[in-house]
């Protein structure tokens, strides 16, 4: 039992510190996870002018007078020429993603920032840029004006040729003069990115008369795999999966223990109850018999449990022989007592000789000897009888008498107790005697 129970000591040992390096790990995977969460959830979407069909317009389409056209659509570069007139002017130029106005745009909803690679010559003071949006709620298909106009409008100034003119996705805004047209209610009025048909630059409220020339080389969108609200969500419930993992570790290794430590003790208890059942008498108590040297039932109990132990825990088979002289009485009637303890002895001799240290052979009354073998399958323990019934087959040991054994072979099974495996290896010896006697007979 203390062996059994330093090596639990152990084991919890081992597990505890696996636990605390398991901890470790995940402390340090969480301040990353925070410290770094736009690195490690960053997503970006690049567009130029291979993604999307282009096209440029002006106010000649209301009847103004001004011109545009696309200078080099790789570069995605554009001029236009505004010319004063009594109506509003304007001109601008349109990545369409959606040729028809279906939904078939982009789903930019996981970005919140876009990056614009735009250059810009001209008089203008403030320059447009449209997210158009479709939604089957307030668009027509293939009508251009129903889409949704988000729209960021910025100064000149904000433009730098050498690099990206950046905002948030929060600054933008649906037009007034397209909610002020479709009169939606409340709910629709935000601006909306989850299908994005067409991106617009255009010239801006105040235009300005004369020739604008814009170089738009691409744009960038920036975001999110997932929000922060989900990833923070995800390392606490991280958290509250592997607390919960814990506990349910150490209740199922504390349950382990008892479970253990109950069965240690009912097995005990089983061996101490045989060998009670089976008479053992105050003469009997020493671990030798004093006639042949053999143990007696009491030295053999060591055995028993150890061979008990090592099944139960590590699934080593326990084997158990029964010996029983033939004739015995015969030969103490025929020869005297004598001559039956010298045949008692020698056979002990002969036995002790050939059997292993681990082995337990005890005499376990009159003319009837138990070999106990621990880690013994019933193959092994039958060879083993064979070879003792034909090695005292026709001996004398000294005496005018030859003589013969019977042997009963039983190998404990799973769900089986010890007095199950006694009671088996009964009954074969009681076979073997009643099949003729200098025989082997194997429990089923």
């Amino acid at each position: 039992m203390s062996r059994g129970s330093d090596t639990i000591k152990k084991a919890d040992g081992r597990t505890t510190f696996g636990l605390e390096k398991a901890l470790a790990v995940l402390v340090v995977l969480t301040v990353v996870a925070v410290v770094a969460e736009r690195p490690i959830l960053e997503t970006t979407l690049t567009l130029d002018a291979s993604d999307a069909a282009l096209a440029v317009y002006d106010d000649s389409v209301s009847g103004g007078s001004s011109e545009s056209e696309i200078l080099d659509p790789t570069a995605m570069s554009w001029r236009c020429n505004l010319r004063k007139q009594a109506q509003y002017s304007f001109c601008g130029f349109e990545m369409i993603f959606d040729p028809h106005r279906r939904q078939r745009g982009l789903d930019l909803s996981r970005y919140d920032q876009i990056h614009l690679w735009l250059d810009y010559e001209g008089p203008t003071e403030t320059i447009r840029v449209y997210l158009r949006n479709y939604d089957p709620a307030y668009s027509v298909p293939n009508k251009n004006d129903s889409t949704k106009y988000n729209q960021v409008e910025f100064s000149r100034e904000r433009v730098k040729g050498d690099g990206p003119t950046s905002f948030s996705m929060k600054d933008f805004f649906v037009a007034n003069w397209w909610f002020q047209h479709n009169r939606l209610p409340p709910e629709l009025t935000h601006p909306q990115f989850d299908n994005i048909v067409v991106l617009e630059v255009q010239t801006g409220q105040a235009p300005v008369a004369g020739e604008h020339r814009f170089s738009l080389s691409k744009v960038k969108f920036v975001g999110q795999l997932v929000s922060s609200e989900q990833w923070y969500f995800g390392i606490m419930a991280t958290w509250v999966l592997v607390a919960l993992g814990f506990l349910a570790a150490r209740i199922w290794r504390l349950k382990q223990e008892v479970t253990l430590k109950s069965r240690r003790e009912r097995e005990l208890l089983e061996v101490n109850r045989l060998l009670d059942r089976r008479g053992r008498s105050l003469e009997e108590r020493a671990r030798k018999d004093p006639l042949t040297g053999a143990f007696n039932r009491e030295g053999v109990e060591a055995a028993i449990k150890e061979g008990l132990l090592a099944f139960r825990r590590h699934g080593e088979p326990l084997s158990l022989i029964f010996l029983d002289v033939d004739h015995f009485k015969v030969v103490n009637d025929n020869h005297g007592h004598g001559v039956g303890d010298q045949i008692l002895s020698g056979l002990t001799s002969a036995v002790q000789e050939n059997i292993r240290a681990s082995d337990g052979f005890a005499r376990w009354g009159g003319e009837e000897f138990a070999l106990v073998c621990p880690n013994t399958g019933r193959a092994e323990a039958t060879n083993l009888a064979e070879k003792l019934r034909a090695l005292v087959e026709g001996e004398r040991f000294g005496t005018p008498a030859p003589i013969t054994v019977s042997f009963g072979v039983a190998t404990l099974r799973e769900g089986e107790g010890v007095e199950q495996l006694f009671y088996r290896a009964d009954e074969a010896l009681y076979l073997a005697k009643e099949l003729g006697r200098n025989r082997v007979e194997v429990a089923d």
